[in-house]
């Protein structure tokens, strides 16, 4: 049959040669020309059962493949279904591109009852994302796709949204291999020579210094251990940047930047070396970690590093390039001492314990069973932002499935379906509230029909307890937070899935056997009521 040549075609055939093999999302009456040629360029579509799900989903197998994840929705309300998945992209700083139909060139704004019409989809797109662009032509749809992966690479990640005229993506579009053709994306960006060995310098001369790794530190990959260790400083990272180095790295101080302990830590630091994280009130908990000493920001956006806590030296460029910089600079300074940090972990474990021990006990008894390269799917449930950030210690980057600033219900199911799809041969544990498991138990459906296999621990407490605790502690009698629940056993056995009940004495031997099982297990797990509401 030949190859119909279509601006859809132009587009799939240009994301496949960045290597992007994946795509999610719900066909639609308008978006059927960019399904046309998935199957002979070798794309796979998933869909899932909301397009909500979709971008979730999307984000998942984008933190797991290290590619940009794909949307792909029909007009209209396919579109808007999935913008809380792309506003989670956004405040993550992870790259993600929506591609929709729009009304054809020269019906915008028209107001004469048109299937899915919008009024203005893409400026409305534009007001969540990192830039939405309703093209003319389908030369230029191309050249959005080869810019949005470029601005991946050398800036802030941003979700892209490309919405392509019906007249516009279905007609037959004459380009050139070359115009399709993956462009070279260059060399990570360093940071100024002078400006490094300046921060080199401050860091030799500190007793007592700290490295901060965000999300953007992750780029840095085993180069952010060796200098840890040349410097002999402690890391912390935020939720983005879990797992930077190996958690059980006896200089790893783990995820644990909004206690209160690691904040009074910080505080004692005489140099403070920031890494690719927009140090936010979401990952702080309203602390402050202001340091006795100078503070050091590496970023590949200026505008981050003045951003929440003022640096004396900035260092701007990719920590894939700057982190290396900062080692030769170093050159072959002398050993330090071993730092004794018994205390301070003696003390964030407490903390972190205090506020929610049996969330804690269910978190380490996954955590013992399972290999180290298992990948545990959050949401903002307690049992991920009281549990698996301090408790699940990742010996890998990106085995943490979160979203910690966005802080969306629905989002651990469907990032999991992603992870497990871009990394078949990792164990995956889907690890949720039931409250937030409840906002996407549809994609169970999806796990099913995919055939993954895939746990999915079901944490129930009953309804929103963060919110009961909430009300409580503002002398509000709780309202509107205790749910009634469904027979979670049933249910998943009628989406087709295994379904069980566990104890958290049993939980790990119950995770182990779904994790051998053919497809999906729900494990339901009722717990108490009672968490200690986060102070700050």
């Amino acid at each position: 049959m030949t190859a119909h040549r279509t601006t859809g075609r132009a587009v799939l055939e240009a994301l496949r040669g960045y290597g992007i093999d994946t795509v999610f999302g719900i066909p639609g009456t308008h978006s059927l020309e960019f399904y046309r040629p998935m199957r002979d360029l070798g794309i796979r579509a998933i869909t899932p059962r909301h397009e909500q799900g979709a971008a979730y989903g999307a984000d998942g197998w984008s933190l797991i493949s290290g590619l940009p994840g794909v949307v792909i929705t029909t007009s209209g309300p396919g579109l808007l279904n999935s913008l809380s998945g792309a506003a989670t992209a956004y405040a993550e700083s992870r790259p993600m591109i929506l591609l929709s139909p729009g009304r054809p060139l020269g019906q915008d704004f028209r107001d004469i009852g048109d299937l899915h019409e919008t009024k203005d989809p893409s400026g409305a797109v534009n007001s969540i994302v990192g830039r939405s662009r309703r093209v003319t032509n389908g030369s230029e749809a191309i050249t959005m796709i080869h810019d949005a992966m470029r601005d991946f690479t050398h800036s802030r990640p941003r979700p892209v949204h490309i919405e392509i005229p019906l007249d516009i993506l279905e007609a037959e579009l004459e380009y050139t291999d070359r115009q399709v053709a993956p462009r070279p994306l260059g060399a990570p960006q360093p940071a100024p020579v002078d400006d490094v060995v300046r921060a080199a310098h401050v860091l030799t001369e500190a007793e007592r210094p700290v490295i901060l790794a965000g999300g953007g530190s992750l780029a840095a990959g085993e180069h952010l251990l060796e200098l840890a260790v040349k410097l002999e400083a402690p890391v912390i990272t935020t939720t983005n940047g879990k797992g930077a180095i190996p958690e059980r790295h006896r200089l790893s101080l783990g995820a644990d930047l909004r206690l209160t302990t690691a904040h009074e830590f910080l505080r004692a630091s005489d140099a403070l070396l920031v890494i690719g994280s927009k140090v936010g009130a979401a990952e702080l908990w309203g602390g402050d970690i202001t340091p006795a000493g100078p503070i050091i920001r590496v970023d590949i956006m200026r505008d981050q590093m003045l951003c929440n806590v003022d640096p004396e030296i900035e260092l701007p460029g990719n920590s894939a390039a700057v982190v290396p910089q900062l080692i030769e600079a170093l050159g072959d300074v002398a050993p330090r001492e071993p730092r004794d940090l018994s205390e301070v972990f003696v003390r964030l474990d407490a903390e972190g314990r205090q506020r929610a021990p049996e969330l804690a006990e269910l978190n380490e008894a996954i955590m013992n069973a399972v290999p180290d390269d298992t990948i545990i799917g959050g949401d903002s449930s307690q049992v991920t932002y009281m549990g698996s950030t301090t408790f699940f210690r990742a010996q890998l980057p990106k085995s943490l499935l979160y979203m910690g600033t966005y802080a969306t219900l629905g989002y651990g199911l469907p990032a999991s379906i992603g992870a497990k799809l871009a990394a078949p041969e990792r164990p995956v544990v889907s690890l949720v509230g039931d409250g937030a498991l409840m906002f996407s138990i549809q994609e169970l459906m999806t796990a099913v029909e995919l055939g993954l296999t895939l746990p999915i621990v079901c944490v129930d407490n009953g309804g929103y307890g963060e919110i009961r605790a909430n009300m409580e502690d503002r002398q509000i009698d709780p309202l509107a937070v205790d749910l009634r629940q469904p027979d979670w056993v049933a249910l998943a056995k009628a989406f087709g899935a295994c379904g069980v009940s566990a104890t958290t004495d049993d939980l790990a031997t119950r995770v182990l056997e779904a994790l051998e099982a053919e497809g999906p297990t729900l494990i339901h797990l009722p717990i108490s009521k009672s968490v200690e509401t986060p102070t700050g």
